[in-house]
C-alpha cells in the first residue's frame, strides 16, 4: 500500500492519540461547535449564491433567444432590436460579476475551513505549520473582503458563458442584416443598412459593434481560470497574514 506525500514527509513523526493533541488549549467543545455551525452557514451561503448566478444565466439565455425569435420573425421590425439584446445581456453580465464575488468569498470560506480545520482534525499540522489562518478568518468575518474585483469577475463571467451569447446575437443581428427585406445587392447595400435612422450612420454602427466584440474576445483570452485565480487568492492572503500579524484585509 502506498503512502501519500505528505504521510511520506511525516511518517517518523508520532501521531496523537486523539484530537485534542494538536488542538490549543482554549479550544472548548463550544468552540468546535461554532466552527461547525460556521462551516454550515458557510456552505448555505455559497449554494444560494450559486442559485442567484445560475439564475441570472438563464435571465440572459431567455432574452437572447426570446429577442432573436422576435428580431427573425419579421422583416419589418429593425435590426436594431438586437443591439438591444446585446445591451441586455451586457446588463446580465455586470449584475452576475456582483453575484460571482460573493460566491467566490464563500467558497475561499470554505476552502480555509477545510484546509486548516477540517484537514488538521484529519492529521495533524506538524510543529513549525503556521496557525495564522485563524486570525486570516477571524478578521475576513470582522471585516469581509471580496476575494476579486469587480472587473475581474466581469470578465471570469464573460469567459464562462456570456462570451457565446455576445457571439450568437451578433451573429443573429448579421444574418437579419443579410435577409430582411431581401438580400443585399452589394456590400455597399449592406453597409447603408447598418444605420439606425439619422441617429447613428452605418460607420459608427459597425464600429461600435465590431469594437466590442472585439473587446469581449480579447478580455476572455486574457482572463485566468477560476483554479488559478483562486490559488493566486490563497497566496496572497498567506502572505499577508504570514507570521500572524494581524493586519486587516
Amino acid at each position: 500500500m502506498k503512502w501519500s506525500t505528505k504521510v511520506e514527509m511525516n511518517r517518523h513523526e508520532p501521531l496523537p492519540e486523539d484530537a485534542a493533541a494538536w488542538n490549543r488549549p482554549e479550544d472548548t467543545e463550544g468552540f468546535h461547535t461554532a466552527m461547525v455551525h460556521l462551516y454550515r452557514g458557510e456552505m448555505n451561503r455559497m449554494t444560494v449564491w450559486r442559485t442567484r448566478l445560475d439564475t441570472t444565466s438563464n435571465w440572459a439565455i431567455l432574452l437572447s433567444t426570446g429577442m432573436t425569435t422576435f428580431a427573425l420573425g419579421s422583416p419589418g421590425i429593425p435590426h436594431f432590436i438586437l443591439l438591444l439584446g446585446l445591451a441586455l445581456i451586457g446588463i446580465c453580465l455586470f449584475i452576475e460579476a456582483r453575484r460571482f464575488r460573493h460566491l467566490l468569498h464563500s467558497k475561499w470560506r470554505i476552502h480555509v475551513l477545510e484546509a486548516h480545520y477540517f484537514g488538521g482534525r484529519l492529521w495533524p499540522p506538524s510543529s513549525d505549520e503556521n496557525t495564522s489562518w485563524r486570525e486570516e478568518l477571524a478578521w475576513d468575518l470582522e471585516r469581509p473582503r471580496f476575494t476579486i474585483g469587480t472587473f475581474m469577475a466581469l470578465r471570469m463571467r464573460l469567459r464562462s458563458n456570456y462570451l457565446l451569447l455576445v457571439y450568437f446575437v451578433s451573429a443573429v443581428w448579421v444574418t437579419k442584416l443579410f435577409i430582411h427585406p431581401q438580400s443585399p445587392a452589394d456590400i455597399f447595400e449592406f453597409h447603408t443598412r447598418l444605420a439606425i435612422g439619422e441617429l447613428f450612420p452605418s460607420w459608427f454602427v459597425a464600429a461600435t459593434a465590431g469594437l466590442f466584440v472585439l473587446a469581449a474576445t480579447v478580455l476572455v483570452i486574457r482572463t485566468p481560470s477560476e483554479e488559478t485565480v483562486s490559488r493566486r487568492t490563497l497566496r496572497e492572503r498567506r502572505k499577508i497574514h504570514i507570521g500572524g500579524s494581524g493586519q486587516p484585509l
